[in-house]
């Protein structure tokens, strides 16, 4: 049986196990350096998705994509971070996420985008991280991160940004977040 203090303990932790997760699609971070040097690009820069799936014990399967772009100065990579539940071949864009498992799926997501960090500021500077705590295209675009969604995911990153190899921190706006490297 959970009780209260156990969930309030994992909140505050964010020390949830994760789903087992795999890396379905999308560059390496030496694949996508070499592409930002094409000439083919030289305009518009390079971009790609990486893709990551996992299932949750109850059977829910997530589909989470990290969006990569060199950022405006061409300086290093700009990142968004997008996931969502899939169904029926289709994905149900950033639907809630359901069945009493969301500590999880956070502490899922959390450890994908800490991986994914590491790998990558290995090789190139990483700029800004964006997150955005939205329910679908519909959801409000004001004070998204004060409502209950933005204080999870918000707790979450805090708590797990000890993982990182630089040191990071989080920008709070009205209607997303962004993890920046500090100077």
């Amino acid at each position: 049986m959970i009780k209260l203090k156990d969930i309030l303990r994992e909140i505050g932790e964010a020390n949830i196990a994760p789903f087992n997760w795999t890396k379905t699609s999308g560059d390496s971070p030496q694949q996508f350096k070499e592409k930002m040097g094409m000439e083919v690009f030289a305009d518009y820069g390079y971009d790609t998705i990486n893709t990551y799936k996992f299932t949750t014990d109850k059977g829910t399967q997530y589909g989470v994509d990290l969006q990569i772009e060199e950022d405006e100065y061409k300086e290093g990579i700009e990142c968004e971070i997008d996931f969502s539940i899939e169904g029926g071949g289709w994905y149900l864009p950033m639907d809630t996420t359901n069945m009493h498992e969301q500590y999880a799926v956070m502490s899922t997501i959390t450890d994908i985008l800490v991986t994914w960090v590491n790998e990558w500021d290995k090789e190139l500077y990483i700029s800004k991280i964006t997150v955005d705590p939205i329910k679908d295209e519909e959801d409000d675009y004001s004070d998204r991160t004060q409502n209950k969604r933005g204080k999870l995911y918000y707790a979450f990153m805090k708590k797990q940004l000890h993982r990182l190899n630089k040191e990071y921190y989080i920008n709070v706006f009205d209607n997303h977040f962004e993890i920046s490297p500090k100077s």
